[in-house]
Formats: structure tokens, C-alpha cells, sequence
């Protein structure tokens, strides 16, 4: 009797490259001719395109953009968090809903025993 030798077949991972910026935003390198310090020169700037903004952002840096882009991920989230749309286990965000409820009562009460 032999035995044969199985090779197990080890299933290659795809690298598959994540996007610089969140779905949704449109973001473009544009040279621009700008005046800076009295100077007239040719700049590369980035322009930020999302439905949520009314206008184009446009900004010097590619960091400027991801901060920006960030903190609008950030507070859309928050958004959908605090409207309590399946967002309940984000960290503090039924305490703030509850708090948010509450707030007109307090005042009105407040008032009225004089504080």
C-alpha cells in the first residue's frame, strides 16, 4: 500500500485596493492661478464634490481633505445616531437622545420652580 500525498491548495487572497476617499465623494486635482502674497502663480488644489454640499470645497492639501471628509462622515453618522435608525450601539448616542427629548421639559420646569 502507498499513500498518497495530498497537497492542500491554499486559495490566494485578492489584494484588492481600498479607495482614498468614502463612496460618494468626488474629489479632483485642479491647477488653479492663484494670488498669494501678491504673487500670481500656478497651484495644484483639490476640489471635494459630495451631494450633501451645496458648493465645491476646494482646499490646498490632500490631509486638509481627509480631515475634512472625516469629520462629515463623522457627523452624519452622529446624525443617523441621534434619529436612533439602527445606530443604538454607538457609544452614549440613547443617553444623548433621551437627554435631547428631555431638554424642553426641564427648562419648563425650571422655570417654573424658579431656577
Amino acid at each position: 500500500m502507498s499513500k498518497k500525498i495530498v497537497k492542500k491548495s491554499t486559495r490566494k487572497k485578492s489584494v484588492r485596493k481600498q479607495p482614498e476617499f468614502p463612496r460618494g465623494y468626488k474629489v479632483t486635482a485642479v491647477n488653479k492661478q492663484l494670488t498669494l502674497n501678491g504673487v500670481m502663480d500656478l497651484y495644484e488644489v483639490y476640489e471635494v464634490e459630495h451631494k450633501s454640499l451645496d458648493r465645491v470645497k476646494t482646499f490646498v492639501d490632500k490631509e486638509s481633505v481627509k480631515k475634512f471628509i472625516a469629520v462629515m462622515e463623522a457627523n452624519k453618522v452622529e446624525a443617523k445616531a441621534l434619529s436612533l435608525k439602527g445606530y443604538q450601539h454607538v457609544k452614549g448616542v440613547v443617553s444623548q437622545h433621551k437627554e435631547a427629548m428631555v431638554a424642553p421639559e426641564l427648562e419648563e420646569i425650571a422655570k417654573v420652580l424658579g431656577y
